[in-house]
């Protein structure tokens, strides 16, 4: 782990952008587990364009960035309209960024500071394709739906793509979407990893909303498992292109 991702997590401070000397305390970011949850995916997957919405301090981007093989054409695209500032939600005054350069990741780190709904389509109309993505940004069902909607459309097949908060109702629907709509298998769940075949079976019973006494067998269900998603972060894999008819539609 790089140093300054280890600082944080000892302290829950991050140094300012402007003054290496002062610190603020760290309110926004993914847990240990889900950080170490998304650097065994990166590691296995060894991806060589990833992309992340939403960046903030730049914990989630620390732990990637870390995992990543770094070569020649690694990259790793973050979008973030408030990182200097902005009308969406709070401003972080440039430390993500800070973070991500002091860390030695400057040189394949792409930060775009807009909306993802405005930078997703061009990226997307640009040709870019991604290998791995985390979805962490504005989290409404709409606003969500959109991000992957545009990522799904640039992600390789094979590829993985992760949602944070997937316990939010708004984000665990649009989970459920994925699951029942299209090409996508769940790949795995932070705080999930013992049993893991039995538990993403039952995870994706779960997203298809079976009654839950069906999922109530002589198989060691334990209690963390059987409300639903334990876990705050949920990762699919992408087994194959969209191929829907135009007027396909599965209840989610």
């Amino acid at each position: 782990m790089n140093t300054v991702l280890s600082e944080i997590i000892e302290t829950g401070l991050t140094k300012t952008a402007l003054n290496g000397d002062d610190n603020v305390k760290v309110y926004s970011s993914i847990s240990l587990s889900e950080g170490q949850f998304l650097q065994k995916i990166v590691r296995e997957l060894d991806p060589t364009i990833s992309l992340e919405v939403g960046l903030a301090y730049g914990i989630s981007a620390l732990f990637i960035c870390d995992a990543l093989n770094h070569r020649k054409e690694t990259q790793h695209i973050v979008i973030d309209p408030n990182q200097h500032g902005g009308a969406w939600g709070d401003n972080w005054d440039g430390i993500g960024i800070a973070n991500l350069r002091r860390a030695g990741y400057g040189d394949i780190v792409r930060l775009i500071e807009a909306p993802s709904y405005r930078v997703l389509p061009e990226l997307e109309r640009s040709g870019q394709r991604v290998d791995f993505a985390f979805i962490d940004g504005w989290h409404t069902f709409d606003f969500t739906l959109v991000d992957f909607f545009f990522i799904d459309r640039m992600l390789k097949v094979g590829g993985v793509v992760a949602f944070d908060d997937a316990n939010w109702p708004a984000i665990r629907k649009v989970c459920r979407f994925v699951k029942m709509n299209l090409a996508y298998s769940v790949l795995g769940v932070d705080g999930l990893d013992a049993e893991p075949s039995l538990k993403r079976r039952l995870l994706e019973n779960l997203l298809r909303r079976e009654p839950f006494r069906r999922l109530l067998r002589a198989e060691a269900v334990t209690p963390d498992i059987s409300i639903g998603l334990g876990g705050r972060c949920i990762a699919f894999r992408k087994n194959a292109d969209d191929n829907r008819r135009w007027d396909h539609f599965v209840d989610f």
